[in-house]
């Protein structure tokens, strides 16, 4: 079944963080994470697997900062292909033919038009090389996630677009207003991002869970495209003059219904979740029905 046949009919589980359960593990944030692939593949599997056993569907590559700008900081930009197929290839040992396998595409950390450090044309050509790789690898969907920046953002959509009619899922890291950082509401990203050619928008990184909430209703409001919503296991709250954490896996698993009943399809987490917030999440939605099944499923290759 593919990822788009499985939406159609459930609620499909993404995994949780990859940077902080990496380094809990002891690796240090001076590096390259993606670089890991190469280095440590049987750590990066580790992580992918506890998410797996933890009920994830979706398994997301550790490629979140592997283009050619992000790797160029480390020495590394002429592995960019050697580390994506590498990420692809262990997410798909982890999780076997039972689940999903998304390639995970951060941006590239520098202004993207507008004066900035390089212009859109020049970006598009930055997620076009990693897009390439990950497709080489063989995932199942491209999963463009913490975009700030819609203007980036629709750059990588562009990319990816022109290589590949996969599934693909389009998220932004808003702040609690619900804007992007330059200040795009959820009403006007979500019908740009769609027109442009992802299968599915959303919400990750960014504020906690009730922010991210309110920002998945105003973006369902406005299109008719599956949701998606990996929130920060959360910040510090006022609550009844105390200040509290609320992190916990089963927090967090509460906000993922209200996710499925706001039209999210795909649900799961971002900075600080765990494989016990996954597995949390997956008891949570595993008998609710897919929120907006009506989406073109396309015909099997003769």
């Amino acid at each position: 079944m593919s990822f788009l046949e499985a939406l159609h009919d459930r609620v499909l589980v993404c995994d949780g963080a990859m940077g902080s359960m990496l380094y809990d593990r002891g690796v240090f944030v001076n590096q390259s994470f993606e670089a890991l692939n190469l280095t440590r593949p049987e750590l990066v599997v580790e992580v992918h697997r506890a998410y797996g056993e933890a009920g994830a569907d979706v398994i997301e590559t550790n490629t979140f900062g592997a283009n050619r700008v992000k790797l160029a900081g480390f020495g590394l930009a002429d592995q960019l292909a050697e580390i994506n197929v590498a990420g692809v290839r262990l997410a798909r040992q982890a999780i076997g033919v039972s689940g999903y396998v998304a390639g995970s595409i951060g941006p590239l950390g520098v202004k993207v038009g507008g004066g900035g450090a390089t212009t859109t044309e020049a970006a598009e050509s930055q997620f076009t090389d990693q897009a390439a790789a990950l497709l080489e690898g063989g995932v199942d969907l491209l999963l463009l996630e913490t975009f700030g920046e819609i203007v980036e953002l629709e750059a990588a959509v562009r990319a990816v677009r022109r290589l590949s009619d996969l599934p693909l899922v389009a998220q932004v890291a808003t702040g609690d207003d619900g804007l992007s950082l330059d200040g795009v509401t959820p009403e006007q990203f979500a019908g740009t991002l769609s027109v442009h050619g992802a299968t599915m928008v959303g919400v990750n990184c960014g504020p906690g869970p009730a922010a991210t909430l309110e920002t998945v209703e105003r973006i369902a409001a406005a299109t008719d495209v599956p949701l998606s919503a990996q929130p920060n296991a959360g910040g510090p709250k006022e609550v009844e003059g105390r200040r509290l954490v609320l992190t916990s896996p089963e927090f967090l698993a509460s906000y993922a219904r209200r996710y499925v009943a706001a039209g999210a399809g795909l649900v799961g987490g971002c900075c600080g979740t765990t494989p016990a917030h996954i597995a949390r999440i997956k008891r949570a939605v595993a008998a609710l029905s897919a929120p907006r099944p009506a989406i073109l499923v396309p015909p099997a290759s003769a």
